[in-house]
């Protein structure tokens, strides 16, 4: 059978639905709006009944259309990845052809890492989806389903069990759905992307062996001895902490909107992601109050010492220097850069250098080019004295062991009662789980620190 043509480029389709062509779950994403668009063109058959009118037939014409673009699109992405493993490139899916990690915990346990693009609900040991392809089932739509009562609309996540009947009366999310959600919110998350691992956490703490100093080979002269070498084992501890957000959505929004599903599951998921982001910089220490257990709450690469620091003391770049040292510092401690994250005040600044004789905008130079780049708005721009100063990092995530530790799938809950709620016909949505983050190799990272502003 003939292949479809799509209308537009691979990449331009991708924009059109909302999509980033290179994003880790984009097949994964794919697949869902395609599960959309099947679903709302029954939904218009279903309200028009035997005798559609033209409009009806219009839109059902159009859905349809969407969704066997969306096919063709599922269809080329899927080679696309076949193509991109055969070469070994890792930009598609945010890893490698290589191995498995596994951590072992200071208990004797052996957890695998999970990387950029690949499932934690797998690895977490969650039951499979009955039924179905996981990929199909849809948080936004099962809530969307759970809050209109729509049996129809969540047909495929009643049938693969994923969402179930409460005795108590309507509906609860089960925890393999949640795993799903924290896929998602990983997807989203530039630390994820940049190379974090995500490791499922035990009851109470996690303890994972690192390396504090590495140890050195030596030569032995003959009838002489080997000399000791210093070297040192410690522990980085992770300890579950609630991670979540609460969104209040309009019954307006939960009977009209025709893209309620995918908005709602893309809000709450890009919440969490950013969360991750910014307790990467800021740590976890904010809003413990007396909580706070010494040594127990990751306070956030800003504050570890251990991390190498180039230092711009409040004054625009004007050169790329900085980040070559940066790199330096990676390799002394005998790593290898391949990322570099900025804020987009910083990646705007550095994108607009120009030569002072030919005003030509400057390229980065090879070293720095090679890094993969990111940018985040979770970023500092208002660090140093006078609250206007930027930070850079440069490293590599997986060699540097930057962890996030989800201890359990995230709790999807729906209230109608909470706060103000029923007197403002709104609906209140939880979602929350307990999470820790890390970072094992500190030397393996770097930062540029005091980014100030340009003049």
């Amino acid at each position: 059978m003939a292949r479809r043509t799509l209308p537009g480029s691979f990449e331009s389709m991708c924009e059109r639905f909302g999509v980033r062509a290179n994003g880790p779950l984009l097949i994964r994403e794919l697949k869902s709006k395609r599960t959309e668009r099947e679903d709302q063109a029954r939904q218009v058959m279903t309200r028009a009944g035997d005798r559609p009118n033209s409009a009806e037939q219009r839109e059902f014409d159009r859905l349809m259309d969407e969704r066997d673009d969306l096919d063709e699109m599922v269809t080329q992405a899927e080679e696309r990845l076949e193509t991109d493993r055969g070469r070994g490139d890792d930009r598609p899916t945010g890893r490698r052809d290589t191995p498995d990690l596994y951590f072992h915990t200071a208990d004797g346990r052996k957890v695998r890492g999970v990387r950029n693009g690949e499932s934690f609900a797998q690895a977490a040991g969650a039951p499979r989806p009955v039924g179905v392809d996981g990929e199909d089932l849809s948080l936004g739509r099962a809530l969307v389903g759970i809050l209109r009562g729509d049996h129809a609309m969540m047909e495929r996540e009643l049938r693969a069990q994923v969402v179930a009947q409460d005795p108590a009366g309507g509906f609860f999310v089960t925890p393999t759905l949640g795993n799903l959600f924290i896929d998602l919110a990983r997807s989203q998350s530039v630390i994820s992307q940049a190379g974090a691992m995500t490791i499922p956490l035990g009851s109470g703490e996690t303890r994972i062996l690192r390396t504090a100093t590495d140890p050195t080979a030596e030569w032995k002269p003959e009838l002489g001895p080997l000399n000791n070498t210093d070297v040192r084992f410690d522990a980085v501890t992770l300890m579950p902490k609630v991670l979540g957000c609460v969104a209040d959505i309009s019954e307006e929004l939960i009977q009209d909107g025709a893209n309620a599903a995918a908005q709602i599951e893309a809000v709450l998921s890009a919440a969490v992601a950013n969360s991750l982001d910014r307790s990467f910089w800021r740590g976890l220490t904010g809003g413990t109050g007396g909580n706070d257990v010494a040594g127990r709450y990751f306070t956030g690469i800003l504050d570890d010492p251990d991390v190498g620091t180039v230092d711009l003391a409040g004054a625009a770049p004007t050169d790329y220097d900085e980040w070559i040292d940066a790199i330096q510092l990676v390799e002394d401690a005998n790593g290898t850069a391949d990322v570099r994250i900025d804020s987009p005040r910083t990646a705007a600044q550095l994108s607009k250098l120009k030569s002072a004789t030919e005003g030509l905008y400057i390229s980065p130079p090879p070293s720095v080019a090679a890094l993969r780049h990111f940018r985040t708005t979770q970023t500092p721009v208002t660090l140093g004295a006078g609250g206007d100063e930027s930070v850079s990092v440069v490293g590599n995530f997986a060699t540097g062991f930057v962890i996030i530790g989800i201890q359990s799938a995230f709790k999807v809950e729906v209230s109608n009662q909470a706060g103000n709620a029923f007197e403002n016909l709104g609906r209140k949505v939880r979602v929350w789980g307990r999470a820790d983050m890390a970072i094992g190799r500190p030397a393996h990272l770097a930062l540029i620190q005091a980014i100030g502003p340009t003049p």
